[in-house]
């Protein structure tokens, strides 16, 4: 009586699945003129803007890799910057290569694991985990950040209240939630771990807590890894502004970089980088809240060239695969 649900959890878990549908999205898309091919055509006039939000998605790695070196350190595990680079480049491909909207994390956890040993492979885990945690604040902070700058001047904002409440909620909540579930009171609560244990999600929980905990006690640590990944959007929405301007729409830069982070958000539910729901995500926000008719053309660039720039993880992955088949071949000559 199990095999059934089973087989569907299987169908629907499959990468062909996953694909099918972001290939359907994107056809129905198009189908019903949300995607025109005829400004995709047009883009041969204004590729420079799209080289210029190309070159814009490099640095962001440097910036990431040094904020994982830090979270790495954070956790008791202290590696160079080169080496924090490797994995994020070897992770950000294998998120395109899986594909999936987090794969690479998995594989930059099982490098990260393989590097430290036995001793030290749950910090190496939960520090993936929660680099991944500050990426998205920083994400949402970027928005929340940008709106008190402007906010007089986004008095035309589609629901600007409800937009700018959920950038604070979703990127100081988090922050809230994890200061006081590590308080160590709660922390250290017997009750609360017991009923922790009794749930499949409690220990990865309690360990995520416990990691978040080793990364505040350093104040200075904590803080430049969210500046850096406010910096590393800044990167982001600012290639998006570029994007929009190949395809021909002009927007107002405090209000994309409100409501680009949004956007970005929603491909993390879609493939690859957000290919199908990540598309339909950009074309839902962009047109109700930026008032434009290119979101989807938008948001199927932006995946494009965050693709793209993925692939320059590729070198790093097959040296990294290379090196060990090396060091083993002259072991054995040895």
């Amino acid at each position: 009586m199990n095999t059934h649900p089973s087989m569907l959890r299987r169908i629907v878990n499959s990468i062909w699945f996953k694909l099918a549908i972001a290939f359907f999205i994107i056809g129905l898309l198009i189908h019903f003129n949300r995607i025109d091919i005829s400004v995709i055509i047009a883009l041969t006039k204004t590729w420079p803007w799209l080289m210029g939000a190309l070159l814009l998605t490099l640095p962001p790695f440097w910036i990431v890799s040094y904020r994982f070196k830090i979270i790495l350190s954070s956790q008791g595990i202290d590696v160079p910057h080169p080496q924090a680079l490797r994995w994020t480049m070897i992770g950000s491909f294998f998120d395109l290569a899986m594909p999936s909207s987090n794969g690479g994390d998995f594989v930059k956890a099982g490098y990260v694991a393989e590097h430290v040993g036995a001793g030290l492979r749950t910090r190496a885990v939960m520090a993936v985990a929660i680099d991944r945690v500050i990426g998205l604040l920083g994400l949402f902070l970027l928005a929340a950040i940008v709106s008190v700058i402007g906010w007089n001047l986004l008095a035309d904002l589609p629901s600007r209240l409800l937009v700018v409440g959920l950038s604070f909620l979703a990127g100081i909540g988090p922050l809230i939630f994890l200061r006081i579930a590590g308080a160590r009171r709660l922390y250290n609560s017997s009750r609360i771990n017991r009923w922790l244990m009794n749930h499949s999600w409690g220990l990865r929980l309690k360990q995520m807590i416990g990691s978040f905990n080793a990364l505040r006690e350093n104040p200075r640590a904590l803080v430049a890894s969210l500046a850096l990944s406010i910096l590393n959007h800044i990167f982001w929405c600012t290639a998006l502004l570029f994007i929009a301007y190949a395809v021909g729409d002009t927007i107002n830069p405090l209000k994309g970089f409100i409501v680009f982070p949004l956007a970005i958000f929603g491909g993390i539910f879609g493939v690859a980088g957000g290919f199908g729901l990540g598309t339909a995500a950009f074309d839902f926000l962009l047109s109700h809240l930026l008032l434009i008719q290119n979101g989807a053309v938008i948001g199927l660039l932006f995946q494009i060239i965050g693709a793209l720039s993925r692939l320059f993880g590729l070198p790093y992955f097959l040296k990294n695969y290379h090196t060990p088949h090396q060091l083993h071949a002259n072991s054995v000559k040895k």
